[in-house]
């Protein structure tokens, strides 16, 4: 979405923002759960607050994003006119042909540097999730009532999303 909307010559200035909106969202969310959630009776009510609040973001999200639209069509005459990229011309995209799920590993397995890609991925993946398991198990010990696992795990959460807006505040201006 935001590569309709944006035009290449404005994207500097936009995508850091949109970088720095996304690391609000574990701060907001973290700061619900530890400030109302987890706050309920039982862990079964709790659950259901997340819940109710994960439908209410999902149908506010798809509001935005239909009124969002409706002003871009409305105001500069659709997300691929000329006014919309201020004044530069969209390129026309070529349809891409899809490739089967065999074709792409022949794609992947002939080229070096992808598969040193794919390597690097999958290293990153697999010890990111081996290193998360033993961490919550190890936090899990620590708190083992759900309610107090939730509310630390949460607390967590805000101080990454913290975190990671200072560091892409710090890496845009640096």
């Amino acid at each position: 979405y935001a590569n309709d909307v944006v035009s290449i010559s404005q994207a500097k200035r936009f995508y850091p923002l949109f970088a720095q909106m996304s690391g609000l969202a574990p701060i907001v969310a973290g700061q619900y759960v530890v400030r109302y959630a987890s706050r309920a009776k039982d862990f079964g009510e709790s659950l259901h607050r997340l819940t109710w609040m994960v439908t209410f973001s999902g149908v506010m999200m798809c509001l935005f994003y239909r009124w969002s639209n409706a002003y871009i069509e409305r105001t500069e005459g659709g997300v691929n006119s000329a006014s919309a990229f201020g004044g530069e011309q969209p390129k026309n995209k070529k349809k891409k042909e899809k490739m089967s799920m065999k074709e792409s590993a022949k794609f992947l397995a002939s080229s070096e540097y992808l598969r040193l890609i794919a390597a690097l991925v999958l290293g990153y993946g697999l010890s990111i999730n081996f290193t998360d398991i033993m961490w919550k198990s190890i936090v899990k010990r620590q708190y083992p009532d759900p309610l107090d696992y939730q509310r630390f795990i949460s607390q967590f959460s805000s101080i990454v999303g913290f975190s990671t807006c200072i560091v892409i505040f710090v890496g845009v201006h640096a």
